[in-house]
């Protein structure tokens, strides 16, 4: 086989059998293991150096960013398989062409492939770490660090003239049904920028309902929302199977028309998330941060269907996430173990706070007698050091974030 893919050629000087034995070494199997290991924390590097390269609509917004790291892991944990067996792509591989056709909707070629750069250069340096940290045979280190280097280079190469071909199709496609045209005038004008509301075809002193919609099935449901609603609909692709959209009106949305949105039963594999509505262009711009960020607490808790009125306070509190985390931890000292008992002090908060104090009715909802209620409630003050409804707030978001966190 050439060059340009599959099993590495030992005719073209790709990998001699000397290396081949390396392939095979306990110590090529353990490293690269470590290398898998440590995949979160590449990846984590690898995005903190490309931030400067990407869009600013991408990297402000938080809940939009964690939407880039799953492609980052996945188009990394893709390349060491093909490490571990000694192979390289002979054409490009699936999550590749994802983000090499999210690129030419974004218009960001050079910022994917020099994300690609990124990703040898570190995959590389943790190779050349772990290779010259536990690796004391001279003749084996030597071979193992040629091995990485000529992979991982060979790698980049062959992946950059993939994803530019890709790119390069996807962009004329684009260009003829005017969907990357459509895509940077929303971009412009969700960043602010005047000429992107001067270029959309779309009625901006109107009632908005921003929606993101994903999933094998994304796009005919929000097709089918605007029939629901007998509104026009403004839907463009982002990343792959995911949409963003508005659904627009002249007058805002009935409790009719909001109990329908709200008995939608997305497709199996798709779902949908609501921002709340809102008028004019500020209100169009607020309506899409407040989808994305459900969207993005509908990710977390894997639900398919996410109002962002029912989870702002999720949402706005895991903001900084590192803080939300430190808050959960504070608040809930003293119950916030996975044992069995401060599990059930836990439900027993979350229900006492929904029966608005009252231990009877809390103990209905969890079908236990009310003094068992009681026992529980004092324990929990017992260990948090404070009257369960002394820091009610600070207490009840901080089970619900934490509930959010754990249903990962």
């Amino acid at each position: 086989m050439s060059g340009q893919g599959g099993q590495l050629d030992v005719q073209r000087g790709a990998i001699g059998p000397e290396a081949a034995v390396g392939q095979r070494s306990a110590e090529f199997t353990r490293l690269v293991a470590a290398l898998e290991t440590a995949l979160d924390q590449i990846v984590a590097l690898v995005l903190e150096r490309a931030r400067g390269s990407l869009p600013p609509w991408v990297v402000e917004n938080p809940f939009l960013w964690e939407e880039v790291q799953p492609f980052a892991r996945a188009s990394l944990r893709t390349q060491l398989h093909g490490f571990r067996r000694g192979i390289l792509p002979d054409h490009c591989p699936d999550v590749d062409v994802t983000g090499a056709r999210a690129a030419a909707r974004m218009g960001g070629l050079k910022a994917l492939l020099n994300g690609y750069r990124i990703a040898q250069m570190s995959l590389w340096e943790r190779w050349l770490d772990l290779v010259e940290g536990s690796v004391s045979d001279s003749q084996e280190r030597h071979e193992l660090l040629r091995r990485g280097s000529e992979y991982f280079f060979r790698y980049a190469g062959l992946l950059s003239d993939y994803v530019t071909d890709v790119y390069q199709h996807e962009l004329e496609r684009a260009a003829r049904d005017g969907e990357q045209r459509r895509f940077h005038a929303i971009t412009s004008l969700l960043e602010g920028d005047p000429i992107g509301a001067a270029q959309l075809d779309h009625d901006l002193e109107r009632y908005h309902l921003g929606f993101v919609v994903w999933g094998a099935q994304g796009e005919p449901l929000a097709r089918e929302l605007a029939l629901a609603l007998a509104r026009p609909i403004l839907i463009v692709g982002v990343l792959d199977q995911n949409w963003w959209g508005w659904a627009s009106g002249s007058r805002p949305l009935d409790a009719g028309e909001e109990r329908e949105l709200r008995a939608l039963q997305p497709p199996a594999g798709t779902g949908l998330a609501f921002g709340l509505e809102a008028f004019g262009e500020a209100g169009f711009r607020a309506t899409n941060r407040q989808a994305l960020r459900a969207r993005w607490v509908a990710r977390k808790a894997d639900r398919p269907l996410v109002f962002y009125s029912d989870v702002a306070v999720e949402a706005l509190a895991s903001d900084n996430q590192a803080d939300a985390r430190a808050f959960v931890t504070h608040e809930l000292r003293g119950i916030d173990d996975d044992s069995a008992t401060s599990q059930r002090i836990r439900e027993t908060i979350i229900a006492y706070f929904a029966a608005e104090h009252n231990a009877a009715s809390a103990a209905a909802a969890l079908g236990v007698h009310q003094q068992t209620v009681a026992n529980r409630l004092r324990a929990a003050e017992e260990r948090l050091g404070h009257p369960v409804g002394a820091r009610r707030v600070e207490l009840e978001t901080a089970l619900r974030l934490r509930r959010l966190e754990r249903s990962q």
